[in-house]
């Protein structure tokens, strides 16, 4: 487990070492992530000790929220007068990311995920549907 949080930490670092380095207008975190990707790509996925420390940081993601709510209470006055603008740009923001994930992924299903497979489903098929029977309805 140490190592794998070693490797997380560590491309990090020479996310934000890259980054600053070249006057990137990407946080580090985000390269170092993009890093971290390409190494599973190269060595064929993350090891078992890399699933299972991402396994005990995503249980416990939770407690990222409590300096979200400390800033709130420091900064209520703030969040009472600039409220609507910031709820409002946090759901628009929501909703924007949802659907530009949801199309990014149809175009990689259509552009990767279709070789070899099954020949393509008429327009009317639902993408969405998980059903293994097509969709014609009932439980699977």
């Amino acid at each position: 487990m140490v190592g794998a949080l070693a490797m997380l930490v560590v491309c990090q670092l020479i996310g934000e070492i890259v980054v600053h380095g070249l006057h990137l207008p990407i946080p580090g975190p985000v390269l170092g992530l993009l890093l971290l990707v390409a190494w599973f790509a190269w060595r064929g996925g993350p090891t078992q000790t890399m699933g299972t420390t991402a396994d005990v940081i995503l249980s416990n993601l939770s407690l990222l929220f409590v300096p979200a709510a400390v800033g709130i209470v420091q900064h209520g006055q703030r969040f009472l007068t600039q409220g609507p603008a910031i709820v409002t740009a946090l759901f628009a923001s929501s909703i924007l990311t949802i659907a530009v994930t949801a199309y990014a992924f149809l175009w990689a299903d259509r552009r990767f995920g279709g070789k070899g497979a099954a020949p393509a489903a008429p327009a009317s098929h639902d993408p969405f549907d998980t059903d293994t029977n097509g969709g014609a309805g009932g439980a699977s």
